[in-house]
């Protein structure tokens, strides 16, 4: 009998085990939910942590978050202001220039002996020193290398005759430069630019071109081109003062380096020939790609 109700006791409890393990909140719950005073639903569910991850890791996350949102904010920064690249700056030049001349005079009798009939080029080499007054607004004076000139011909000459002028000067320049806001959030600006040149003669000379017909030989003519190069120091002005423009593109490289190409017109006031020179009267004028870099 004991046997018996020993045996019986033990198969109940083994079945209401066996039962009870099939059940999840059996195992996984707490006392509250097996006793039915609560229940599971809302509780947030487990996550499995990354492998070498601390339980601080939610605080360094955040950490290096914002460190990655200020990193971006830095990235997206706008490039340093006028006011931050200082109050001097050095600029060093070089333009390509196409040189005409104008105002070409006609003779005594009123009708017209020369023509224009083509451009020298040359090239300027230029160093200026520009002072940041306030924001965008500079002024400069420099040095620079300058070489004006242009061809011109005889109207209805029989012997093709041609000649072209070159003049340079040792130049002082003077501008007065506006810069632009930066395009959108790039680092590129406009600027404009007037002022004067005030040149000291260094190297004048013209270069006749005609045909060869026996007039300046005694022996038989060729009929082939002759060139003549002749002196001009003694025939021309010392000086010379001009008017210069500008207008361009800044762009900034670094905090105190910026890269600038434009387009600039010089206007010759003084016109370079003394009245006994020979050829015509005429004044000067210029054009140039300016390229350089602004430190």
């Amino acid at each position: 009998m004991n046997r018996a109700l020993t045996l019986i006791l033990v198969l109940l409890l083994g079945t209401c085990l066996l039962a009870q393990s099939s059940n999840s909140k059996f195992i996984d719950s707490p006392s509250w939910i097996l006793a039915g005073e609560g229940s599971l639903d809302g509780m947030p569910s487990p996550v499995p942590a990354m492998p070498g991850e601390k339980s601080s890791g939610s605080k360094a996350g955040a950490g290096r978050g914002n460190a990655m949102q200020a990193s971006s904010a830095r990235g997206s920064r706008n490039p340093s202001s006028p006011s931050d690249e200082g109050f001097l700056h050095i600029g060093i030049y070089v333009t390509p220039t196409l040189n005409w001349l104008s105002s070409v005079d006609k003779g005594d009798n009123g009708t017209k002996l020369y023509e224009r009939t083509g451009s020298n080029f040359a090239a300027t080499p230029t160093v200026m020193l520009d002072m940041r007054l306030f924001r965008r607004f500079y002024v400069g004076v420099g040095v620079a290398y300058n070489t004006w000139g242009g061809k011109i011909s005889l109207i209805n000459g029989e012997h093709d005759f041609k000649r072209s002028f070159s003049f340079s000067y040792v130049e002082v320049p003077v501008r007065v430069k506006l810069q632009t806001r930066n395009f959108a959030d790039s680092r590129a600006s406009m600027f404009f630019s007037v002022g004067a040149n005030l040149g000291f003669g260094v190297d004048y000379f013209y270069r006749d071109k005609y045909k060869d017909l026996g007039i300046t030989s005694p022996v038989s003519a060729t009929g082939d081109f002759v060139t003549q190069k002749y002196p001009l120091k003694e025939d021309s002005k010392l000086a010379n003062f001009s008017v210069a423009g500008q207008i361009g593109v800044n762009y900034q490289i670094g905090r105190r380096m910026n890269f600038l190409i434009g387009i600039e017109y010089h206007y010759g006031f003084v016109r370079p020939l003394k009245e006994h020179a020979a050829g015509p009267d005429f004044n000067n004028q210029q054009i140039g790609l300016v390229l350089g870099f602004m430190f």
